[in-house]
């Protein structure tokens, strides 16, 4: 007798356990969605691109403890590439990775099939995206975010203002205005419209633990008002994070534009797309320059002003850790391209947040989405 109460005590403990768990990161549930909101208090997060490969998609355990090591510590969010191919596979395997080492994936849904920049797309165009063509891939891609059982973010076409990337305004249309509201430049206007489908089918199967993020480029191209980030922004209903790349030199030996400079002119912008979304440095970097010698300022003075509250809603930001850029050269970008870089970003990051603050939504279709 004591035997089976023993039993049955040890399974109904199990049992509600199990409960307490699915109710905390379940999948789909009735009563909301588990989303990544900005840190609780005052500060920003620290989140990382660690170097997972060319193609940004290989995604290792070791690869998030070699950056964490040098950094001194962890990381909130790891960005991994969904390069969609022809195959449209949802890297849920590298999102398990990801959140074994305690860390939020971050995915960048990069809509092309051959995986080239500075070339039109022949086949993931943002109109048939729009349209609802790739539908059931995207709906397979969608039961499998739903099925890992953890919260996840997503990103869909970073760096759109950018004419290197073919989901880009440039690439799709343009400043042309034969194309849904008049009086709204086509180029953007597809990238919103394929954005709201891609995230309207993710809810629609279920997949509700997904923090939206809206990515822009600071160094956009074209410099035209057409291409402005209001054009392509989808809307507070289906965005959680709003987030731009800050690079202060990429490459050569000019000094670095100071972070401050930088953010001076975009912060403004990014702040006025929504009255309240919280906003991330979702690329931050800087290369080495054998004549300036100054990443290891310009990393002191990125993070104190990001740490500061100088920009109110800033809540993170993304170090950009690749080592080579996409055509293979060195791109000096790391952490450690130099021991003073090392020694400047690890003290650094001791004034960013790593405690994680999720917050509960309410179900998309309450808010009439």
């Amino acid at each position: 007798m004591r035997r089976g109460m023993l039993f049955f005590i040890l399974f109904f403990a199990a049992c509600a356990a199990a409960s307490a768990s699915f109710l905390l990161f379940a999948p789909c549930r009735a009563y909301g969605a588990i989303k990544l909101g900005p840190p609780s208090g005052s500060g920003a997060y620290h989140a990382a691109h660690p170097d997972f490969g060319p193609s940004d998609d290989f995604v290792t355990a070791e690869s998030v403890r070699s950056f964490t090591g040098l950094a001194g510590k962890k990381i909130v969010w790891a960005y991994v590439s969904f390069n969609w191919k022809e195959d449209m596979r949802f890297p849920s395997e590298a999102c398990r990775t990801l959140h074994g080492e305690g860390v939020t994936p971050l995915v960048g849904m990069m809509p092309w099939s051959e995986m080239k920049q500075n070339s039109p797309e022949s086949s993931y165009t943002m109109e048939r995206i729009a349209s609802g063509e790739f539908d059931e891939g995207l709906r397979r891609c969608a039961e499998e975010a739903r099925a890992l059982g953890f919260p996840i973010m997503i990103e869909f076409g970073p760096e759109a203002n950018g004419a290197w990337f073919p989901w880009s305004g440039a690439c799709n249309g343009g400043s042309e205005d034969v194309y849904g509201e008049r009086g709204w430049p086509d180029g953007p206007e597809r990238f919103r419209d394929a954005y709201r489908h891609v995230a309207r089918l993710f809810r629609s199967s279920g997949a509700l633990d997904v923090t939206w993020v809206f990515h822009i480029s600071s160094g956009g191209h074209p410099k035209e008002a057409w291409n402005s980030a209001r054009y392509y922004y989808p809307g507070d209903e289906w965005i959680d994070w709003i987030g731009a790349s800050v690079y202060g030199r990429l490459r050569g030996d000019a000094p670095a534009v100071p972070f401050d400079d930088i953010m001076r002119k975009i912060y403004p912008g990014l702040a006025a797309l929504s009255p309240s979304k919280p906003i991330a440095i979702l690329e931050l970097g800087a290369s080495e320059s054998v004549a300036a010698h100054d990443k290891a300022d310009w990393i002191k003075n990125a993070i104190e002003s990001a740490a500061s509250g100088r920009y109110p809603r800033l809540g993170a930001v993304s170090w950009w850790n690749k080592k080579y850029r996409p055509d293979g050269s060195r791109s000096t970008l790391e952490i450690d391209s130099s021991s003073e870089s090392l020694d400047a970003y690890r003290e650094g990051v001791k004034k960013l947040v790593t405690d994680r603050f999720w917050t509960e939504d309410a179900l998309p279709e309450a808010q009439g989405n």
